[in-house]
């Protein structure tokens, strides 16, 4: 998640000989700007001062720059690693960003923490060491979870798996980009029902915030894990909400402000400049329902399967952009309404498998408006006009 600070790690790297740290902490990273910062971030805080060893450990690094690691992403293949740097280092770039800083000790035997010092650097050395990222089940936060548990001899998946999560995935991930209207819309727009489901404790550490709040609360055999928290830096700008909320302001204000601008064939005349609005919705809604289906399909990112949003989103509006003959045109225009109003069921159901109350704000308006506009733009007997 730290592109820019992966590129000064071979210079700070420490590899000690006999992996005697003797200090653990958890540090959690709060959210950034950057899209890949909005989940925060977490490492390993190891300090042994007699070794001189003031490092921290974390994962989730990749190489933007690397032969085909757009093509790779596109199709759901995510190759990440793991890296260390001096703690003082990395800290400087968390205060630059502006993204909190906070620091958990853990009650660890110097066994323990020897053991986790040798996980880290079996698993780490020598950089990079390439593993299957995933966006909630092996991400940076996991990895710590699934090195603390298994130097604790389970403690944290004792405790973790007994409790439900405190947010499912989707409302985790809603709430971390409500200050990014226009990225939030796009994410909840995309992320099918299985980010619905819900979740345990155990599955809720794929977040650092939460690793951070959970950790907080196992004791192995009675005694706290955490024994001292502190706060390094305090974030002044990045602080999300702690709960998810539904921004139906914004929604309902793009289903209103589109559905008028692709409604104006029908309020004046019909010419290529009215219907550019409708025009461009029509590519948008078939073009984003192409990208959902060919991810749910094609791609190894599994959180946009059973998108129901495709009910709504369909690759059938690409044909109202071509000369089709009547019949044809009619058969698509009656299966999208029939489409709309499925969808609409689906998604407006409460306790249904992908309630997005909020996606019907703005798809519900802005798509009659669309249909109707269709039936002005191209009359009876007519394959295309509006030049």
């Amino acid at each position: 998640m730290k592109l820019l600070l992966s590129m000064l790690l071979a210079l700070l790297v420490y590899v000690p000989t006999d992996a005697s740290a003797q200090e653990a902490w958890l540090v959690t990273y709060g959210p950034g700007e950057e899209v890949w910062e909005r989940f925060g971030h977490n490492a390993l805080w190891l300090i042994d001062e007699e070794a001189g060893l003031d490092h921290t450990f974390s994962f989730g690094y990749f190489e933007m720059d690397r032969a085909g690691f757009y093509f790779d992403f596109a199709r759901g293949i995510m190759r990440y690693f793991g890296s260390a740097s001096t703690s003082a280092r990395e800290f400087e770039f968390y205060r630059g960003r502006d993204r909190s800083i906070s620091a958990q000790k853990l009650d660890l035997t110097p066994a323990q923490v020897r053991w986790l010092h040798r996980l880290l650097n079996e698993a780490i050395f020598p950089v990079p060491q390439y593993y299957d990222y995933d966006y909630y089940f092996a991400n940076c936060s996991t990895w710590l979870r699934d090195l603390l548990d298994e130097v604790t001899g389970g403690a944290l998946a004792e405790t973790m798996l007994q409790h439900p999560a405190t947010q499912n995935f989707r409302e985790h991930t809603s709430r971390l980009n409500l200050q990014r209207p226009w990225l939030h819309a796009g994410l909840m727009t995309l992320l099918g029902p299985e980010i619905d489901r819900e979740r345990t404790a155990w599955d809720e550490a794929f977040l650092p915030e939460a690793l951070a709040y959970w950790v907080d609360r196992v004791s192995p055999e009675g005694q706290p894990l955490v024994a001292e928290t502190r706060l390094i830096h305090d974030a002044q700008v990045h602080s999300p909400p702690e709960s998810d909320t539904i921004m139906w302001w914004f929604y309902l204000l793009i289903g209103l402000v589109g559905g008028a601008l692709v409604s104006l064939p029908k309020w004046f005349r019909t010419n290529v400049w009215t219907l550019l609005p409708w025009r461009m919705a029509v590519a948008a809604y078939g073009l984003m329902g192409a990208v959902i289906l060919a991810m749910w399909l094609g791609t190894a990112h599994y959180p946009v399967a059973g998108n129901l949003v495709l009910f709504i989103l369909h690759p059938l509006w690409l044909l109202f952009l071509f000369p089709v003959g009547h019949a044809l045109r009619t058969l698509v225009w009656w299966l999208l309404l029939a489409a709309l109003a499925a969808g609409t069921v689906l998604l407006a159901l409460p306790d249904g498998p992908q309630y997005r109350a909020d996606l019907l704000l703005w798809l519900l308006p802005m798509t009659l408006a669309m249909l109707s506009t269709a039936r002005t733009a191209w009359p009876a007997g007519s394959a295309s006009s509006g030049t």
